[in-house]
């Protein structure tokens, strides 16, 4: 597969690493920890077109399956980011 279709819905194929999603496009952004969620959200996607960000305020649980078109970015009440935004 060259690529991954927009999310939703939830696209991996036979992937269940993170790794594996690849396709020559960034996979993780340590560099946004901290930032402002909306800010990451639109980095993440300009940096890798292949996904969708979604924001998750505090209290929100995103679903469990693996996507290689989503990337969750858990922000705290203060709209920042709190974990390394990562495929998956």
């Amino acid at each position: 597969m060259s690529g991954w279709p927009r999310y939703p819905p939830c696209a991996s194929g036979t992937c269940t690493h993170v790794v594996c999603c690849a396709h020559g496009h960034k996979l993780r952004w340590p560099e946004l920890l901290g930032k402002n969620g909306a800010a990451a959200k639109a980095t993440i996607e300009e940096e890798n077109p292949e996904v969708t960000a979604e924001i998750l305020t505090p209290g929100r649980v995103g679903p469990p399956n693996f996507c290689c078109n989503r990337v969750f970015v858990i922000v705290d009440t203060h709209g920042n980011v709190t974990n390394i935004p990562t495929i998956g």
